[in-house]
């Protein structure tokens, strides 16, 4: 009988049932660091709001990762950024929607769109 194996370690108990734990490692995620204008690049669309806690974004940005049905969470800014939607300044303090921290940790999860940019945004129909 095979013991239960964790999301997480899933990657490594599959290449081991393969034989070629030693051969092949892990993929590290790597985060998409963004900075003022990068998110120019990037085709954010908002699909659905829930109430004023969180939202369903539709994000793809071709160099780091795409996310058709991606739920954010309605937070406050822990530090500065930009806003992926308007490009606005953000501060420390500021309500902000973040992707949600699920596992794997989404590429985008340093990203923040200010909370009345998202809340005034248009929904778009998913295609």
């Amino acid at each position: 009988m095979q013991e239960a194996v964790e999301t997480i370690d899933a990657w490594s108990h599959t290449m081991s049932l393969l034989g070629l734990d030693e051969l092949i490692e892990m993929p590290c995620p790597v985060r998409a660091e963004y900075h003022a204008g990068s998110y120019q690049q990037c085709a954010i669309r908002v699909l659905e709001r829930h109430a004023l806690k969180t939202a369903t974004v539709a994000w793809s940005d071709a160099t780091a990762c795409c996310y058709g049905e991606q739920r954010w969470r309605r937070c406050v800014a822990r530090k500065s950024g930009i806003c992926a939607l308007s490009g606005q300044t953000i501060a420390a303090g500021d309500t902000v929607y973040r992707p949600r921290l699920v596992r794997p940790v989404p590429r985008n999860s340093e990203a923040m769109i200010l909370a009345y940019v998202m809340e005034a945004a248009p929904l778009t129909d998913v295609v």
